[in-house]
């Protein structure tokens, strides 16, 4: 027998050998697929093909066989060029293998900018975007949250990534030769999610003559829902009976069905019986004296979360936090000043602003969210207002409009990114 042809697969080596004999009008060929380069043992098959047709069926054969040996083992991502230059580049820090980000960037052709504040930097290229932050190994990569065996750290005043970081998740993103180019993406607000503060146990803040924190914004919510859900929105609430739901739990609710914003009402209270108005938050660690004492008073929920939710909290990485309000901040910000103008417009009553606080049930959502108090219980006049029913429809029509008018602007501009 006579070798004619040799062939390298991925899968193994294709040998094409023949003839093995002929006749006057048949030729025989054997094709040998071997199944796995180290092993031994090989696939023999014998044709018989006519003379005239032999090289075509036979050339068939061979592409076919190249095709399969090739798919066998499903898509294969190949390490491209960009890993193996960068990986010339690593130094080592305790142990670590590490690389410069802003050599990796380039090498990448990722867009990044720097805080030199809080060291954060955020990473972007076509639609993927990440988050690290120096001296913390917590790290979001297109809306995911990661927390990798060694940090990112600050070395010879630069930021460096550890090199297994770039190997295991950042390459497979940024690098060319790994990604597809994803289809545009499409900004749309489907799925909102509404909270109703309070409830069961924490009747929230209570009014002069009992009205009942819990008990309007229950209502409020409701109703809202109702004008939302006729206007196309799914919604869903964290509540809708007078029960008892953890901080976190309305997080994680939001959280698991991705709602694309959240919304928690509540209603307000001041010792300064005077006090009105209405006032909406987003969550940032800027805030002044009003807003620190108004966090406080919806945090203190957390004081009849039982010991498993409280040791559970206590144990997150609040860098984890700042990553994840970092995403959401402008979005956040845009839907808040959207429902005080709305309010406004409604005459539903003073408008207090737009203001920032670290409001708990903020903290764990992963979208963005803005906390609304529709009012003060604790003044006799709003708290007289807040009982009638009409007026709670006012409230629910504006916060509606506000939020339709938000969609609106943010489907317009693209996630106000034009």
């Amino acid at each position: 027998m006579r070798l004619s042809e040799v062939v390298e697969s991925p899968h193994g080596m294709i040998l094409i050998c023949g003839p093995m004999g002929s006749g006057k009008t048949t030729t025989h060929y054997s094709i040998i697929k071997r199944l796995n380069p180290q092993s031994k043992t090989s696939e023999i098959k014998k044709m018989t093909l006519k003379k005239p047709a032999e090289y075509l069926f036979l050339a068939v054969i061979f592409l076919s066989l190249i095709m399969l040996s090739g798919c066998a083992g499903g898509k294969r991502r190949v390490r491209g060029k960009a890993l193996y230059d960068l990986k010339k580049e690593t130094v080592n820090v305790n142990g670590e293998k590490y690389v410069s980000l802003s050599r990796m960037c380039s090498i990448y052709g990722v867009k990044w900018n720097y805080d030199p504040i809080d060291y954060r930097v955020v990473l972007k290229k076509d639609s993927h975007k990440a988050i690290v932050m120096a001296n913390s190994n917590s790290y979001i990569l297109d809306s995911r949250y990661y927390v990798h065996l060694k940090p990112v750290i600050l070395y010879d005043n630069n930021i460096y990534i550890p090199f297994s970081m770039v190997e295991d998740k950042f390459d497979r993103v940024f690098n060319p030769y790994y990604y597809q180019v994803p289809s545009a993406k499409i900004y749309s607000i489907k799925t909102v999610v509404i909270d109703p503060g309070h409830g069961g146990k924490d009747p929230g803040a209570v009014g002069p003559k009992g009205l009942r924190e819990k008990d309007v914004v229950l209502d409020i919510s409701k109703k809202l829902r109702n004008i939302l859900e006729a206007n196309g929105f799914k919604v869903v609430m964290t509540r809708d009976t007078d029960n008892f739901i953890s901080l976190r739990r309305r997080a994680d609710i939001s959280n698991k069905i991705k709602s694309d914003f959240f919304i928690s009402v509540h209603a307000n209270a001041a010792r300064n019986r005077s006090a009105r108005g209405f006032e909406v938050y987003y969550l940032s660690d800027a805030m002044d004296d009003n807003a620190r004492a108004v966090a406080a008073a919806e945090n203190a929920v957390l004081e009849l979360e039982d010991e498993f939710q409280l040791k559970h909290s206590s144990a997150l990485d609040a860098i984890v936090w700042d990553l994840l309000y970092d995403e959401y901040r402008l979005e956040s910000k845009e839907m808040a000043a959207s429902l005080c103008q709305s309010l406004q417009c409604d005459s539903i009553g003073k408008n207090r602003g737009v203001k920032s606080a670290r409001f708990y049930v903020l903290k764990g959502v992963r979208s963005p969210s803005v906390l609304i108090e529709v009012g003060f219980v604790s003044n006799a006049s709003e708290e007289s207002r807040l009982r009638s029913s009409a007026f709670r429809q006012e409230i629910a029509e504006a916060l509606a409009k506000g939020i339709i008018n938000y969609r609106r602007r943010y489907e317009e501009t693209d996630g106000f990114t034009n």
